[in-house]
């Protein structure tokens, strides 16, 4: 079985509000190839707490941030495909710096939609930004991978059961994992 991975704050919070300049035009976090050149460290980007806002365990965009607790849990559950930088994000207000965060690769994309079962809209460019509305995922395409982004929509993380049971294994509460068909994105 697989989920998607999304990311929610907790109860009475909300995500922190994270920005992030490229430090080449043109390179993407969400294509699942590895950087070449290498990425600089420690990647740097900003973030605007407001009342109640929280620098949540997962950030999906515009940088790929997940916690240094989140990365153990992932290793742990077998997870290798990701290529992991060290972070340094600076609150715009107090001009504290947040380092316990890692910007991640995930490196790698399946074309593991089943688009006859699925419900979307097909975009009018390449099939990398599918607006699924339900997903119907052919898990034996995904040839049992733990960790990957979804060829037809990059921006979909999808996670193997056995990832999502070690993640909250690890204490890790946050995160939603979403039966593909009942995602949208």
């Amino acid at each position: 079985m697989y989920y998607m991975l999304d990311c929610r704050a907790p109860a009475g919070h909300y995500p922190a509000m994270v920005t992030y300049r490229p430090d080449r035009p043109g390179r993407s976090w969400i294509l699942g190839r590895r950087f070449d050149p290498p990425m600089p460290e420690p990647v740097r980007a900003t973030v605007k707490m407001r009342r109640k806002s929280v620098l949540t365990e997962l950030v999906k965009v515009p940088l790929p941030l997940m916690s240094a607790r989140l990365h153990r849990a992932l290793q742990e559950a077998g997870v290798s495909n990701l290529d992991v930088y060290r972070a340094e994000i600076k609150d715009e207000d107090s001009g504290q710096i947040h380092a316990d965060h890692l910007a991640f690769n995930i490196i790698g994309v399946i074309a593991a939609a089943d688009l006859a079962k699925s419900i979307y809209v097909a975009p009018d460019g390449p099939m990398v930004s599918v607006d699924f509305d339900s997903l119907a995922l052919d898990a034996a395409r995904a040839r049992g991978a733990l960790m990957f982004r979804l060829a037809e929509s990059v921006s979909g993380i999808v996670v193997h059961e056995s990832v999502r049971k070690a993640v909250e294994a690890a204490g890790i509460d946050s995160l939603s994992f979403t039966v593909p068909a009942d995602w949208a994105g």
